[in-house]
């Protein structure tokens, strides 16, 4: 005898962006790019802010989820460009709900032979570009009264050291990362803003592969260190990606999510 009962939607529905708007810095390539697909699968229309620019099929690809996807060149460590972008978001997509810090740079040089403009440039992209862009967007959530989410990406480098790179400056670039986010989460909390960061481990992004075909072994060290045998892939953080952005993580602010294939518990 056939059921007239419905059948309930198993999907969370607190697990979706749906109808929200990102501003995404480093979002052309990478891990930048896997994070503005899995947000505009989720429903949420982005703005990419890169230096450099995103290929045609890369946005198009966005916009076939049915939501809104522009790329505005950006160098985040311009302060006044910045706000001038935001600005521009804002008047073109009407709010600002969700803003993630990806962008990031990376050099190998051992501690003792590290130059002051590796030190600068490093400090100025990941750490200061990180806080302007969030800064920028957390005045526009704070005004319009409907919360936000702001999510720093961090490393698991800024937890322990590395024996396959020299990046001693790169680390300490996102621990400072990590620092800021416990008093941001305080000052912001009162608008409803949260804000947290996700610490991946040895990610197989398009520059690892490059650095890869120059030199196997390193791909090799990297696969090692992990409890997998193998580097994570960039989609194997969007989950934790739309859990931070979404309503699913309302009651929570001021943390690090740590994805690293178990390096750091062996």
């Amino acid at each position: 005898m056939a059921s007239n009962s419905v059948t309930a939607k198993r999907t969370i529905a607190d697990f979706t962006c749906e109808g929200k708007v990102a501003v995404v810095t480093g979002g052309a390539r990478g891990l930048g790019y896997a994070f503005c697909e899995a947000l505009a699968e989720s429903g949420a229309s982005v703005a990419i802010l890169d230096i450099g620019q995103p290929s045609d099929e890369a946005l198009e690809k966005l916009r076939s989820f049915g939501v809104k996807a522009e790329f505005y060149k950006t160098n985040v460590c311009d302060e006044e460009q910045v706000a001038k972008v935001v600005d521009q978001v804002v008047k073109e997509f009407g709010y600002v709900d969700i803003n993630v810090n990806a962008a990031g740079i990376v050099k190998d040089e051992p501690f003792l032979e590290t130059s002051i403009s590796n030190i600068r440039r490093t400090l100025d992209v990941n750490t200061i570009g990180a806080y302007l862009v969030a800064q920028s967007c957390a005045r526009v959530m704070s005004k319009q009264g409907r919360g936000g989410s702001i999510i720093f990406v961090a490393t698991l480098t800024s937890y322990q050291a590395t024996p396959v790179q020299n990046i001693s400056i790169y680390a300490a670039s996102k621990a400072a990362l990590r620092g800021l986010i416990k008093p941001m989460a305080m000052e912001l909390a009162p608008h409803g803003i949260r804000v947290n960061s996700i610490s991946p481990g040895y990610m197989m992004t398009d520059m690892t592969k490059m650095l890869g075909e120059q030199n196997p072994e390193l791909i090799k060290a990297f696969s090692k260190e992990s409890m997998f045998g193998r580097m994570g892939k960039p989609e194997e953080l969007r989950g934790v990606l739309i859990f931070l952005a979404s309503g699913a993580s309302s009651y929570m602010t001021g943390q690090d999510v740590l994805v690293d294939g178990g390096v750091s518990s062996w």
